[in-house]
């Protein structure tokens, strides 16, 4: 797959990183598919040009992430990629505060919905094909306080090499990424507080937060025919606070 004949579904593709990705690959000629859980943030992300077409979904419903699958190929003709990006946060306590129940939605949505995604993904995908997962920095390097959502990120992580070692011998490359911070819905609270940004900000290397055409630019690469040999890789984006 070349940039400019992709063919991609992206769950949770109406904010942040998801629709970060989704206007980078739209800009470079691909065809894209979204997912999101409200009718009026589809609209706005189709309105603003980031994707092609889009279903209103919710990841923890098969038969709503069935119906996403089958409308992005019916349209493009097939899939030639699929980013598994759909994710909530945690609840930002400490582990012995932790609301148990509240675990099982975090776990249904950013564990249950990546599965959910990749076995329809395995369903539709042409082979050669690829599969980007939206892990997290959390996952190789855990982060005080979310005990739950780094949890549920190393188990996305463990879901990708999982799945490509299952899956290598059938032409369907599978790729993690870990995101550092980035601008988006669910961490614009903590980059717009004065004191919590410098604190971020003092354990990335690198010294500031990652950009939208570097996460954007690392998974169109990892949809491309020449991103194969990668399958199994997890891949940091994180200004070097993942070491």
């Amino acid at each position: 797959m070349a940039a400019d004949d992709g063919r991609v579904l992206i769950t949770g593709g109406t904010s942040g990183i998801g629709r970060h990705v989704a206007g980078h690959l739209t800009a470079s000629g691909a065809r894209v598919w979204i997912t999101g859980t409200r009718e009026e943030t589809v609209a706005a992300a189709l309105q603003a040009g980031v994707a092609e077409g889009a279903t209103v979904c919710d990841v923890t419903s098969p038969q709503q992430l069935e119906g996403a699958f089958r409308d992005a190929a019916d349209t493009f003709g097939g899939l030639s990629g699929v980013f598994a990006n759909a994710g909530i946060d945690g609840q930002g306590k400490p582990a012995v505060d932790l609301d148990i129940g509240e675990i099982t939605r975090l776990f249904d949505v950013n564990v249950g919905g990546i599965l959910r995604t990749a076995q329809l993904a395995h369903r539709h995908l042409d082979r050669p094909g690829a599969l980007v997962v939206n892990s997290s920095v959390n996952a190789l390097r855990p982060e005080s306080g979310f005990a739950d959502y780094n949890a549920s990120k190393a188990a996305a992580a463990s879901i990708a090499q999982s799945l490509a070692v299952e899956w290598a011998a059938e032409g369907i490359a599978v790729t993690g990424i870990c995101p550092g911070y980035f601008p988006s819905n669910m961490t614009q609270g903590w980059l717009d507080d004065p004191e919590t940004r410098q604190q971020l900000l003092s354990h990335i290397p690198m010294g500031r937060f990652g950009r939208p055409e570097e996460i954007g630019a690392t998974v169109a690469f990892l949809l491309t025919p020449q991103a194969q040999f990668l399958s199994g890789a997890l891949i940091p984006i994180a200004g070097a606070s993942n070491v």
